[in-house]
């Protein structure tokens, strides 16, 4: 027969009080598409200014532990040649 773990009250409430105290992590962790749109400006300047292609691009936000794909990059070229014959 399997035997029933019971808890005190003393537990229920420390663990209500050490989940209260959690960090909201909602500023703290972006969405792939957060941290392109926050560097939209330097991923065009990088292209139009200064040479750089979608590869170069994606290796260097890899090397700063960001992994997107060509699409995602490439994808904020295309927007921007959009916008420009708007």
């Amino acid at each position: 027969m399997a035997s029933k773990k019971y808890y005190t009250v003393e537990q229920l409430e420390k663990a209500k009080e050490v989940l209260e105290e959690l960090p909201d992590l909602k500023k703290m962790r972006l969405a792939k598409d957060d941290v392109l749109e926050n560097l939209k400006s330097q991923i065009i300047k990088l292209a139009l200014n200064k040479g750089y292609v979608s590869e170069d691009i994606k290796s260097a936000l890899e090397s700063a532990g960001i992994k997107v794909g060509l699409k995602s990059i490439q994808k904020i070229f295309f927007d921007k040649k959009k916008k420009k014959s708007d």
